[in-house]
């Protein structure tokens, strides 16, 4: 009989919730609820007992959090309160600590009040994973659990799954850009079409080429402090006889 912690059935249940972080933007997930999942996934792996995980802010803080208990959520406070604890030595490019253990004066020494409250909190060790894709860094999973329960292949699964929370945030990342750049490559289509029309109405009412009609617009623009799509949906959306450009009656 097979001694390892993680038997078929929740080696399945791991394996299922891989796709679903990997695959949160596509079904429209919030980053806050895809954090809550994957500390919620956390605590199923063998030995781990609660899992907290922070994202990085623009400067190198704590941002936003998501913690599957009370307790664990006391301890991601109070790292990105007092600026040391596990989260912050390897959220900006460190590599993953495991099992460390509370006890070890190394530890109390390295961190002592994260230190005095975790073993408070009932732990008595903490592994701490970074989140990054393709060494950009995201933010930080700590995993609070027992000195020496948590086995090698739990580490190696909390390790995919955090790679795949952090492929999910990336590509969130990336439609959102995406969805700019469209909003942005839309704007400057209909920017485009409506001074193209402005152009060709001037062209008529002024009896001018279009590049005169153009001139016209830019010039009258740039006159009255006017964004030049601005002044031209006004002259496309004017009549023909009102200003800004008024048609010319030709003498008879």
């Amino acid at each position: 009989m097979s001694t390892d912690p993680l038997d078929a059935s929740r080696s399945q249940e791991l394996a299922a919730n891989l796709l679903t972080l990997v695959d949160a933007p596509a079904r429209g997930e919030s980053e806050d609820h895809l954090l809550r999942r994957l500390t919620h996934v956390m605590v199923r792996v063998p030995g781990v007992e609660a899992a907290a995980f922070s994202l990085i802010g623009p400067e190198g803080g704590p941002w936003r959090m998501a913690a599957s208990d009370d307790r664990s959520r006391r301890l991601e406070c109070l790292q990105a309160e007092s600026r040391v604890g596990p989260l912050l030595d390897i959220s900006c490019g460190g590599g993953p600590l495991a099992n460390i253990p509370m006890s070890h004066p190394h530890s109390r020494t390295r961190w002592p009040r994260f230190t005095s409250r975790a073993l408070a909190e009932g732990f008595t060790a903490v592994t701490a994973l970074p989140l990054a894709h393709r060494d950009r860094p995201l933010g930080a999973l700590d995993l609070y659990h027992q000195y020496g329960r948590l086995e090698p292949s739990g580490i190696r699964w909390a390790r995919l799954l955090t790679d795949a929370a952090a492929v999910g945030l990336a590509h969130r990342d990336l439609l959102r850009d995406a969805l700019v750049r469209s909003d942005q490559l839309q704007n400057a289509l209909n920017s485009r079409v409506v001074i193209e029309q402005a152009k060709g109405i001037l062209a008529e009412r002024l009896d001018c080429d279009l590049q005169e009609a153009f001139e016209q617009l830019r010039g009258h623009a740039r006159a009255n402090r006017m964004k030049l799509t601005d002044l031209a949906a006004l002259t496309v959306g004017n009549p023909s006889d009102s200003s800004p450009f008024p048609r010319q009656h030709r003498a008879r």
